[in-house]
This record gives structure tokens, sequence and C-alpha cells, in this order.
């Protein structure tokens, strides 16, 4: 059995010889780049150049040879979009600065700088509609921004492994709150529904326009799509349940059925962070097959109790360890029973992915790490089944 087909037994609510692992397979699995390069020091792998495969989040581009080493199932391939190359960065004294494609300015401190943040909200005017509609958007269709991505994509799948494609931007709230400003943003949901959807539609216009082009190239190599909103913070929602049914979903609806129609046979995995779970029968109606992260440590987010609810409707992916706090924290042994205790919750039937519940720190040890992966090659084949 090979990578791709454990993983989609998985998926498809179904126990393979081992849980698929995953772990740099999604933007929100893999490890910043500090914690990359002290991984493959403790490994003993060369001492390659540290890819950047995100520029925002810092995360490291996994080589091969980590791959096959940690017997890593998924891969994942990325346009231009939010990549180092896309960047043209900037010295501004104490920082480092770069204006994305979208406008929206980052930086990241040069001493001790772990990650880019956003500065300007291109949008966060008064005016809005009349800036709004002169607005340099990008081209999503635009094919230069896919530069080997088709090879590489190709190349994974010779090579076994599930192949994630990753999206345009953030999601489609993420993306509107990024170039209104959050202030104005949550204004918008509440006082100006009118700007709210003239926003919602413009993004939703230009994810369909990406998914709609790339997977008429590479569909055939290609088994999930990776789309992220987080529409939660650690103890509840960012937004109400009715903002998010009356006013988010609808756009979130007609974004994941035109990627179904564009291949009907893709895996649609959602990114939302935190205490998600009262949506979680809504991603359930519009379509999503799989879940990500799982956050473990969240308010409502017990394992136990989400396999439960809605182990038979939905795939998790991640919720393997909670990196929020134990795997960054904890001892081997605390570890290694959350690692167990959230594989006892998750696996049995199928239906789970095992990965972090979001990118691994760079004050994360590799030792720790590596407790994580051990336990899960001694436990992952041996879990109590339900067959």
């Amino acid at each position: 059995m090979d990578s791709r087909e454990r993983v989609l037994m998985a998926i498809n609510h179904q126990e393979s010889d081992r849980i698929p692992f995953d772990l740099g397979g999604m933007a929100q699995s893999g490890i910043h780049r500090i914690g990359y390069a002290k991984l493959r020091a403790y490994l003993g792998l060369p001492n390659n150049p540290i890819r950047i495969l995100n520029i925002n989040t810092q995360q490291a581009k996994f080589d091969k040879d980590i791959q096959d080493r940690l017997l890593i199932d998924a891969t994942m391939v990325y346009s231009k979009w939010a990549s180092v190359e896309a960047a043209d960065v900037v010295d501004e004294g104490e920082f480092w600065a770069y204006i994305d494609e979208w406008g929206v300015k980052r930086v990241m401190p040069k001493e001790d700088g772990l990650y880019y943040d956003v500065m300007t909200h291109p949008l966060a005017v008064d005016d809005v509609v009349e800036k709004f509609t002169h607005y340099p958007w990008p081209d999503p269709a635009d094919l230069t921004g896919f530069p080997g991505l088709h090879e590489e994509a190709r190349q994974a799948r010779q090579d076994g492994k599930f192949v994630v494609l990753m999206g345009l931007c953030p999601g489609i709230v993420e993306m509107y709150a990024w170039l209104r400003g959050f202030d104005r943003f949550y204004v918008d949901l509440a006082a100006e529904p009118q700007i709210a959807e003239m926003f919602l539609e413009k993004m939703a216009e230009l994810k369909i326009a990406y998914w709609q082009r790339v997977l008429s190239e590479m569909g055939e190599s290609i088994d999930a799509v990776n789309e992220a909103d987080d529409m939660a913070g650690q103890t509840n929602l960012l937004l109400s349940p009715k903002t998010y049914r009356n006013v988010i979903k609808p756009y979130h609806r007609r974004l994941f059925d035109a990627i179904k129609q564009s291949k009907p046979d893709v895996k649609i995995i959602l990114h939302s962070c935190g205490a998600v779970r009262k949506l979680i029968p809504d991603f359930i109606e519009i379509g999503v097959d799989v879940l990500n992260p799982v956050q473990v440590s969240a308010t409502g987010m017990d394992p136990v109790e989400l396999k439960r609810e809605f182990g038979k409707d939905i795939s998790f992916w991640g919720g393997g360890v909670d990196a929020q706090n134990i795997l960054t924290n904890g001892s081997p042994q605390e570890i290694k029973d959350n690692v167990i205790r959230n594989i006892d919750a998750l696996a049995p039937g199928g239906g789970f992915i095992f990965a972090p519940t979001h990118i691994i720190q760079p004050s994360v040890s590799p030792e720790n790490i590596m407790v994580m992966w051990e336990t899960l090659q001694e436990y992952g084949s041996n879990y109590n089944r339900s067959s």
C-alpha cells in the first residue's frame, strides 16, 4: 500500500495498514524554518539550505530525504502566491518588509524575527466602494503563478504520495479582513452588509477562477485542495453562528461547489483553527471532506466528542498531538500519553490523518518531535481497531 492509498482510505473512513502521517504536507502542518533545521541536524541529515515554503509563516519546505526518513504520506504543491519567490523584500532599518500581490504590507523584525506580520490594509478607507472598483486585483488564472507546479505534482504522484494543492490565498474571510482591516471588517459584517457582500463576492470569484484554471491544467495529479478560513479563537467563534450562516456560508458553499464541479473526486480540506465545533455541521453540509487542524486544546474540541458526534460525516486531519502545549512544554511521557489518547479517540474506523495541531514552532525541540513520531510508529499500527 502506498501513501496515497493509505490517506484516501482514511478520508473514506476506512482503516488501512497504519494511521497516515503528515508533517509538512499542508500549509498548516509543517515546521518553522528554525525547528526544521534543528530536526534535520538531530536526524543526521545533510545541512542543506532551508527553502522557505511560505514567507509569512516562515515554514520550511520539506526535502525528500526527511519525507522518506519520517514516512510522511502527504505532500503539498504551492503556487507562487504567498511564497518566498513572490516577495520583493526590502530593508527598512529594523525590519524586513514587502508588499504582496494583494497590496498588503508585511514586516518581520531583523533581530529575532520569526514571522511576517500584516502592517497595512490597503482598503481600510472610508470611500471603499470607489477604491474597490478600481483596485488592481491579481489575476488568479495567470499561469505564470504556477511555475513548475504541474511537474512537481506529477512527480509526487509517481512517488506514491497523497498530493495536496494549496489555494490562491487565505480564505475568503481572512483575505477580506487583511485587505479591509479587522476593525472595519467587523463593522461591515454588523452594519454595512452591502460592503461585506461586495468583498465576499470578489474573494469567491477570484478563488473560483484560480481553482478552475489550476484543476483544469493539473487535476489528474491532485488528490485534495486546501482552503483555509479561521472562524474561531481559543475559546469561541470569532463571529456568531448566525452571522456565519447568513453572510459567509453561502460564499463558502459556492466556492466548494465550484471546486467539486471542476474535479468531482477531489477532496476538500478546510483549515479552520480554534473552537470551531459549532460550525462543523455547516462545514459538512457544504461539502467539506476533511477538517484541519482539530485543535484539541481549544474549548469544545475534545477529540472523543468530535469523533462520536461527527466522525461518520467528516474526516480529521491533525489533532495527533497538542502542539500548543504538550509538544512544546510536555515531558516525553506527557507527549506519549497525549498521542495515544488522541489516536484512541480519532483513529478507529478511519477518518484520521495524524498531524500536529498546527505548524511546529522554533521552541519545540527535535527530541519532542521524535517522541511524537516514535509513539505514532509504535502505536499507529496497533491501536484498538473498531473492526
